[in-house]
């Protein structure tokens, strides 16, 4: 009978001492991920009062106690790039990406990294583009192509990126700077002028009448340069002296 009870109670607490071994494992490994994010917002504190160090620091803990933490590697590579350690930051991001291949940000900062640090513009287009693909309303993305393209003088594609931001913000100053080079130097001065008039039906934009402006002077169309100028002064007297500069020297 005593031989009996010992199986019996042995076979009823079997069950209870696995569920309180993995009620153990839970609960520690619940409070890693807690403490992971308590170094996680410490970190971003430390790098938003740019104390870069410490920064660091609480990202690595943050990553010691979660290794799939996609957004300390983010944040580490931003840290890194601020700090100089260019190859470092560039690890990090691709560690995120591994773990999380759809990462906007860390699409977008491989591609800033490759276009302005590393020079590297094929691979800044490869992680433009990935971006691209995953968030459309992204105008930074945009630029990117953009500006990228301008520098492989593949301008029929920065005039199409160029578009693309302005369709997302007609008031984005830096994309009119591309797509008015993209349009000088393709010599496509037409269509610029026909792009710039949609831009202008939207918001009236300095850029835009400067640069559609330039378009009539090359094409010698002195009427349609002066009728920009005159709108343009209205709004932005200095650029406008630019361009009467130009409509001036024209013959």
């Amino acid at each position: 009978m005593f031989l009996f009870c010992r199986k019996y109670i042995k076979s009823m607490l079997k069950p209870f001492f696995f569920a309180l071994l993995f009620l153990c494992a839970y609960t520690v490994g619940h409070a890693q991920l807690n403490n992971a994010s308590i170094f996680f917002h410490s970190g971003i504190q430390f790098k938003n009062n740019n104390q870069l160090p410490e920064a660091i620091t609480a990202f690595n803990k943050a990553l010691t106690l979660n290794k799939k933490f996609d957004s300390a590697y983010v944040e580490l590579g931003h840290v890194y790039i601020k700090s100089g350690q260019i190859d470092n930051s560039i690890s990090h991001f691709k560690k995120a990406l591994l773990l999380n291949p759809t990462y906007t940000e860390a699409l977008m900062a491989m591609g800033k990294i490759y276009k302005e640090l590393k020079q590297n513009l094929d691979s800044a287009l490869f992680y433009y583009s990935a971006a691209a693909k995953i968030d459309v309303a992204n105008k930074e993305i945009f630029y990117g192509l953009a500006w990228t393209y301008n520098a492989k003088k593949d301008y029929d594609k920065a005039i199409t990126n160029a578009i693309e931001v302005l369709k997302i913000d007609n008031t984005y100053r830096l994309a009119y700077g591309e797509l008015g080079h993209a349009y000088r130097y393709s010599k496509k001065y037409a269509e610029g002028i026909e792009q710039f008039k949609k831009n202008l039906a939207v918001s009236v934009v300095d850029l835009a009448l400067l640069y559609s402006g330039f378009c009539y002077t090359e094409l010698n169309d002195k009427t349609g340069a002066m009728q920009q100028y005159e709108a343009l002064k209205k709004i932005n007297e200095k650029m406008a002296a630019s361009l009467k500069k130009k409509i001036d020297s024209m013959q």
